[in-house]
C-alpha cells in the first residue's frame, strides 16, 4: 500500500556544490558591479574634487580607498 521512495545522496551533494558555486559567483558579480560602477567612480570624483580644493588628506584617503576598491574588484572579476 505505502511505498518508500529513496533518493540518491550523491545528487544532494552535487546540488549543494552547485548552489555554493552559484552563490559565490553571484557575490563576485555583485562585488564587481558595485566596485566598478559605483564605488570606483565615486571615489575618483571625490579624490579629484578634494585635490582641487586643497584637501590633501581627504584626497589621499580617497586614492587609498580607490586602490583597495580596485584590488577587490579585480579579484571579483577574476572569479567570474
Amino acid at each position: 500500500m505505502g511505498q518508500v521512495i529513496a533518493f540518491e545522496s550523491k545528487r544532494q551533494v552535487e546540488a549543494t556544490d552547485e548552489r555554493r558555486h552559484a552563490v559565490i559567483t553571484g557575490l563576485a558579480a555583485l562585488t564587481f558591479l558595485l566596485g566598478f560602477f559605483i564605488a570606483g567612480p565615486a571615489l575618483a570624483l571625490y579624490a579629484f574634487s578634494y585635490s582641487t580644493t586643497s584637501h590633501v588628506g581627504s584626497a589621499v584617503a580617497c586614492v587609498a580607498g580607490l586602490i583597495v576598491t580596485w584590488a577587490i574588484t579585480r579579484l571579483a572579476y577574476k572569479r567570474l
